[in-house]
């Protein structure tokens, strides 16, 4: 599993999503507006999801396989940024400061 972590930490460097609120298999409890990978053991179950404002689970996915999951978790991750772009597009306030969408004063 750590393995795993390790190369989808790297996938996510390339992508240049290291700012984007994310959880790859840890115990901590979910934050806001995160997209969380964990693997459950009893099920032997990798499940994806996003948590919502108050870090409420939204719709989650199972997968019994790692890559399968590991592209629905990019996938989320995709979406992530594309929503907020469209909401900077429309003057409307973003989920979280990330500078994949928000201006900075370089």
């Amino acid at each position: 599993m750590q393995q795993q972590k390790l190369r989808f930490n790297s996938k996510i460097k390339d992508l240049g999503y290291e700012s984007l609120r994310y959880s790859i298999f840890n115990e901590h409890r979910p934050l806001k507006w995160e997209v969380r990978i964990e693997f459950d053991e009893n099920k032997h179950l990798y499940l994806v999801y996003s948590t919502m404002d108050r870090a409420s689970k939204g719709g989650g996915f199972q997968y019994l396989n790692f890559e399968e999951a590991k592209d629905k978790f990019i996938e989320l991750l995709d979406y992530v940024v594309l929503r907020n772009k469209y909401y900077i597009d429309n003057n409307w306030p973003t989920q979280y400061f990330s500078p994949l969408w928000d201006k900075t004063d370089d």
